[in-house]
């Protein structure tokens, strides 16, 4: 199992304008893509000799700040951006790097809550890998230990 976090603030994807190509294509320019390149460049650090080949589990949790204008009893941030966009994104990054292609992935878990420090924790299985179901994030972000 592959297991790192990459702090920073969690961005979505998102499409900006439009370009055309030459051959009259539109093709959509991406804003937000340096947080994809972080977590591709520590994905790198932690990556098999070659990406995942079958099947795979994939865990992100998602870590936000807590404003100071939330009340504590609001537990989870139920704000922008949406899980969607985060995922994709995230997906995205980590093709080529930990599996080819994200269409491996059979089994996603997507979690937002608050923690510090802000950031993203990854986690991948290839699911020939015994591996109990993931536990649910703690949701106070602090940090968790298999064992």
């Amino acid at each position: 199992m592959i297991i790192f976090r990459v702090p920073g603030i969690p961005k979505a994807s998102q499409t900006g304008s439009v370009v055309r190509l030459g051959d009259g294509r539109l093709v959509p320019l991406r804003r937000n893509t340096q947080w994809g390149e972080m977590v591709s460049l520590v994905a790198r650090q932690y990556a098999p000799p070659a990406p995942f080949v079958g099947p795979l589990v994939v865990e992100l949790t998602y870590y936000f700040a807590r404003p100071k204008y939330a009340p504590r009893r609001r537990l989870y941030p139920a704000v922008r951006p949406d899980i969607e966009n985060l995922t994709k994104h995230q997906l995205d990054a980590l093709s080529g790097v930990l599996w080819r292609d994200d269409a491996q992935i059979v089994d996603l878990h997507v979690y937002k809550r608050y923690g510090t420090p802000p950031g993203v924790e990854v986690r991948c299985c290839p699911i020939d890998e015994p591996q109990p179901l993931l536990p649910e994030p703690a949701r106070d972000g602090g940090a968790r230990h298999d064992d």
